[in-house]
Parts: C-alpha cells; sequence; structure tokens
C-alpha cells in the first residue's frame, strides 16, 4: 500500500511539473501615429451636396464624405454662417490614406452656399456648392400613358398634402383624363380623399 502511496504522490508531483508554465513578461508599446503629409488632392463625394429639411423641421444635417490618398488634415470652412461643421471649432480635420472620412454638417435653415475644403498650408482643394432645400408642404405626381393599338392616351395628375403634424388632416386630389382620337372622345375624372 505504501508503494502505490509512493507511486502517486510522485506521479502527481511529475504531473504538476509538467503543466507549470514559465513566467512571461510584456511590454507594451505605444504606436506611433502616421506622418501627416500636405494634400494636394482630396475628393468630395457625393458631387452634388443637397439636403431637404424634413416636415416640421428648421434645422437638419448635410451629410458627405472626403477621400485622401494621403495621411493628411484639411480646414472645412462654409460660406454661410447657417451651416456649422459638427467637428473642431476651428474647422480641422484629419484624413487617413485611402479611407472614406464622414462630415457632418447642421444645417440652422433652408439655404444654399459653399464649402471650401484647404489643405495644411491654407491652399483651396476643392469648393462645393450645396443646397438645403426647405421641407416640402405639397407631394405631386404626374403619368402619361399612350396606346398605340386603340390610339388611346391617358393623363394622371395627383397632389396630396404633406401635414406638419401627426393630428392635421391628410388629403389627396387626382385628376384623369383619357383621350381616344379616332372616336373623338375625352373623358376624365376628378377624385379627391381626406382623411383624419
Amino acid at each position: 500500500m505504501k508503494r502505490v502511496l509512493f507511486l502517486l504522490l510522485g506521479l502527481l508531483g511529475f504531473a504538476h511539473a509538467q503543466f507549470t508554465a514559465p513566467g512571461i513578461s510584456i511590454t507594451p508599446t505605444t504606436a506611433q501615429p502616421a506622418p501627416l503629409e500636405v494634400a494636394h488632392k482630396v475628393l468630395v463625394q457625393p458631387s452634388k451636396l443637397e439636403t431637404r429639411l424634413q416636415t416640421g423641421y428648421t434645422t437638419g444635417t448635410l451629410n458627405f464624405t472626403l477621400f485622401s490618398e494621403v495621411n493628411t488634415e484639411v480646414v472645412l470652412k462654409a460660406s454661410d454662417p447657417r451651416l456649422v461643421f459638427r467637428g473642431s471649432e476651428n474647422g480641422m480635420l484629419r484624413l487617413n490614406a485611402y479611407t472614406l472620412q464622414s462630415v457632418n454638417f447642421v444645417a440652422l435653415g433652408a439655404h444654399s452656399g459653399t464649402i471650401s475644403v484647404s489643405n495644411r498650408e491654407g491652399r483651396v482643394l476643392e469648393t462645393v456648392p450645396y443646397t438645403v432645400a426647405p421641407a416640402k408642404t405639397l407631394n405631386q405626381s404626374m403619368s402619361l400613358y399612350y396606346t398605340p393599338g386603340n390610339n388611346q392616351g391617358a393623363l394622371s395628375y395627383s397632389v396630396s398634402g404633406n401635414p406638419q403634424s401627426p393630428l392635421d388632416p391628410r388629403w389627396s386630389m387626382n385628376v384623369n383624363l383619357n383621350v381616344r382620337p379616332n372616336e373623338g372622345k375625352v373623358g376624365g375624372s376628378v377624385g379627391l380623399n381626406v382623411s383624419w
């Protein structure tokens, strides 16, 4: 029995020695940021900067992206004080090479103007026009159909209000006109729908 006990203790000691790992020390290193270059070209996307205020709102956002082939910094400046950059106070923005960088401005009302993008030396790389349209009050659509087989044409026009509040009634009106030139017939209809 003593031999079995010594054998078990010996195996446990051997197993313990097998699973003991040596101490490892890890020294953290800080990554150095990529060096900045002076940009000579910046791409603004999309090519037309347009947005529309939402119904019931007097403010909105104008979003676009900038692209550079080098690590750089640019300065953004709007021609109208009603367009405010959502970033640093001086308009400075860092661009990483070959990475689309999102840019956000807040529009304080409907208006138009330009945004200039300058490099660190103050040279203007891009001047992009923008439009912030007012909220829509009406929605309109028009359709035109012509069937050559029976020489029949149709014109349809519809208009509907864009409620300023969820409590406002909703209305729409449509006008349809049918023409059959070979029969000399003209017909049509007018419809009005109101819901609340």
